[in-house]
């Protein structure tokens, strides 16, 4: 603020505001001018005035901004600076906090939620009159295992929250009908938090954006910037937010299907699975599994990698095989190396004796009693120790290699970071951590996947390549019921898609036991999720019709382009916590146009029977398309699970669900000028997915489609208006063979095309007659 007391008002692009007055600084946008309450600067408990604010201008790698800088006093302890920039070109606000001197010793508070600088605190409670819209609600992911969504008023303090964990939203948005703003950080997310009220009667805690409480010192220059980035909605703000950090990183995704994990159907150990921590009827651990998966070839239900899980290896507490416990210990690994009473002629020869598949496997935090803890320079905090340096992870993988791994399953990810307090105390640790293992991983060959990850470790991906997926929800069958996991999984798909990872729902049994009540839509969610696709059945219990709905014969998963995400409409009224399904999206990408995939889930515990009207605006990027990637305005629908099909308009297509209901559209852009439709493979869940329908092309006068595979039959099916006929030919050389077509008086039809035996591609002319 100007000595006079005038305030100062930044503006970004898209009439994002912030007005910085005795009263703090108050965020507006869309015509609301204070979002989130006033927010001051806060130094290790002691408020500091806004005064003497310099304004200054400049350009960064995000661009041009103005902004304004409080400089701290020469004679304050700790010294901190900070400021707030506006973009020109960017609908983005950065606060931005620096240490100018370093600061020695002091600054933890002893509480990882309790920010020891803060910048800013936010206060709603305090929000004016009319300052945010009407109908906003707050969002937020806690900082936990695989990042919780979880909401509720524009008050942020009544958070349904996992009470063990910390009370961090990070990212944290409002959101509403009119337009959203997300709050989350641009840089240093292991070292900033953003903590929210524990509950209500907390509420005059405000929001606190800072360094978190376990941070003792920083260096010489340390800084740190925070982003308030606006949008039209939840989404636009997630997607813009990622994309920042994925712009600054620079790092080169690798491509989806790079491993076998994410390329076939693997065979899961994992909790939720028939085998974790048990054995089939007497044989041993390796029968168990050699014969399971035998049978799975025997029965041509494929799969490509097998995953081990920490049943393998011993642990401070040895969980006992083949008992009912239904417990799952944190303690920490002790060796990283087969169990001798499990394994004892060791990992390597149970893989010759399953044949030789690639291997998934599991690795946890480390126990402080772990003999690894004399061998390498490690931390030590109570009961868990994490090394300082890189090399035991290079022992890791140096031993993986030799075992035939081709994807490193880093699990327990909070219990790494949140159990050893030296990982917190000084910027950057977890970051050489993680990176460090990324360079190792790189070296080898290898790729991993993130589980039981926070926030803060989704958001440093940005600059891991070799994490190719990752876990997004709780464990299958364990703790909550499948509707809450089906919700979960959407919500914070819509977190990490946008960083290019691809979402992992956790194993699941195919034969309905084992907490897969409803085998079908957890198979759905897996396939469309265009991540890994893992089984955990018994022996001679998998469902092949089932499996086979994910994937081609051969076990290539058939998936959309993008993982199935919330969409910003299901933001507004969390589908946990209020009686509104959640209504999740993908897509395919042809050069005809985008086909889209919609499904829509019952993840109220308290309702038995939900409608509802999905729009085609509701479904944002997925929403189908031509080929020149205008937005259809008209479309036509396919019913996935009672094999019917309607043509659409704008307004889009109702739904109804029974209680832990869910529903399957593809929504297929009108082709031919309008006088046909291909929805696809009618028996896999992404009906359009490339792996299976790999190019759709419209010419105009007909529309050729290029199916993949190798001897097996696909079902082709799609719509022509009025039930006019559709005459389908095999292309080639010389006369083009007709096949048969069936046409139902919906406009609905099917044509079996058979695909050669040997693995390549067929293509077909569709013509209307």
């Amino acid at each position: 603020m100007h000595d006079d007391g005038v305030s100062i008002e930044l503006e970004a692009a898209g009439g994002l505001t912030a007005r910085v007055d005795r009263d703090g600084v108050r965020l507006g946008y869309a015509g609301h001018d204070d979002w989130f309450g006033p927010g001051g600067l806060r130094v290790t408990g002691a408020d500091v005035a806004l005064d003497d604010a310099r304004q200054i201008s400049g350009v960064d790698d995000l661009g041009a901004w103005r902004a304004a800088t409080w400089l701290s006093d020469r004679s304050a302890s700790p010294r901190i600076d900070a400021s707030l920039a506006a973009y020109d070109d960017r609908p983005v606000l950065v606060f931005s906090l620096r240490a100018p001197v370093g600061v020695d010793a002091d600054l933890a508070t002893g509480v990882f939620g309790e920010p020891s600088v803060c910048w800013p605190v936010l206060d709603p409670s305090a929000r004016r009159a009319g300052g945010v819209p009407d109908d906003a609600v707050s969002f937020g992911y806690q900082y936990m295992e695989f990042a919780l969504p979880t909401s509720t008023d524009p008050g942020c303090a009544d958070f349904l929250r996992w009470p063990v964990r910390p009370s961090v939203m990070m990212p944290l948005l409002m959101v509403s009908g009119r337009g959203a703003l997300l709050l989350a950080p641009l840089d240093h997310e292991h070292e900033q938090v953003i903590a929210v009220p524990a509950d209500g009667a907390a509420a005059a805690d405000g929001i606190r954006c800072g360094w978190h409480g376990d941070l003792t010192s920083v260096p010489k220059g340390f800084s740190t910037e925070l982003a308030v980035v606006a949008g039209s909605d939840a989404r636009d703000c997630l997607d813009r937010w990622a994309g920042l950090l994925v712009e600054r990183a620079g790092t080169d995704r690798l491509p989806r299907g790079i491993d076998t994990l994410g390329s076939h159907v693997s065979y899961w150990t994992d909790n939720g699975a028939a085998y974790w921590y048990r054995t089939e009827g007497g044989r041993s651990v390796t029968d168990t599994l050699v014969d399971t998966v035998e049978d799975l070839r025997d029965r041509d239900v494929p799969v490509g990698a097998v995953q081990l899980d920490s049943w393998f290896y011993p642990h401070r507490v040895v969980r006992p095989f083949d008992t009912d416990e239904w417990d799952v210990p944190p303690t920490g690994l002790v060796r990283w190396e087969a169990r001798d009473d499990l394994l004892p002629e060791g990992v390597r020869e149970l893989r010759r004796a399953l044949g030789d598949p690639p291997l998934v496997v599991h690795c946890r935090h480390l126990s402080s009693n772990s003999p690894y803890v004399d061998e390498y320079d490690c931390w030590v905090d109570g009961e868990y120790a994490h090394p300082v340096g890189s090399d035991l992870y290079e022992t890791y993988l140096d031993q993986a290699r030799s075992w035939g791994v081709e994807t490193f399953e880093h699990d327990w990810l909070v219990e790494c970071f949140l159990g050893v307090r030296q990982l917190r105390e000084q910027p950057g640790r977890a970051t050489r951590w993680q990176q460090g293992l990324d360079r190792a991983l790189a070296q080898r060959g290898m790729t991993a996947q993130w589980c039981m990850a926070t926030p803060a470790d989704m958001m440093a991906t940005a600059r891991l390549a070799q994490v190719t997926s990752i876990r997004t929800s709780g464990d299958h069958g364990y703790l909550v019921p499948p509707e809450l996991l089906w919700a979960w999984f959407l919500y914070t798909n819509a977190l990490v898609r946008p960083f290019g990872l691809w979402p992992y729902k956790d194993v699941f049994r195919s034969d309905g036991h084992g907490g897969s009540t409803d085998p079908d839509a957890e198979a759905a969610l897996a396939a469309l999720s265009a991540g890994p696709v893992g089984i955990g059945d018994p022996l001679g219990a998998a469902d092949r019709d089932l499996v086979l709905r994910c994937a081609r014969a051969d076990g290539l998963l058939v998936a959309p382009d993008a993982p199935i995400a919330a969409t910003a409409r299901s933001f507004l009224r969390h589908g946990v916590l209020h009686p509104e399904p959640v209504v999740g999206a993908s897509h395919t990408l042809h050069p005809a146009g985008r086909w889209s995939y919609v499904i829509t889930m019952n993840c109220h515990a308290d309702s038995e029977h939900l409608a509802t009207t999905v729009g085609l605006d509701d479904l944002g990027a997925d929403r189908p398309a031509g080929s020149d990637g205008t937005p259809a305005v008209d479309a036509v629908v396919w019913d996935w699970r009672r094999g019917t099909v309607e043509r659409c308009g704008p307004e889009g297509f109702d739904v109804e669900l029974a209680a832990k209901g869910w529903d399957l559209r593809v929504v297929a852009p009108l082709l031919a000028d309008g006088r046909l439709a291909v929805i696809g493979d009618a028996d896999r869940y992404a009906t359009a997915g490339r792996q299976r329908v790999a190019t759709v092309e419209d010419h105009g006068d007909r529309v050729r489609v290029r199916l993949a595979g190798a001897d097996e039959s696909v079902r082709l099916v799609g719509w022509t208006p009025n039930g006019a006929g559709v005459v389908v030919s095999v292309a080639g050389e010389g006369t083009p063979s007709r096949l048969p077509v069936r046409v139902a008086p919906d406009g609905r039809w099917e044509v079996l095309v058979e695909l050669p035996s040997e693995p390549g591609s067929l293509t077909v002319d569709l013509r209307v007659e």
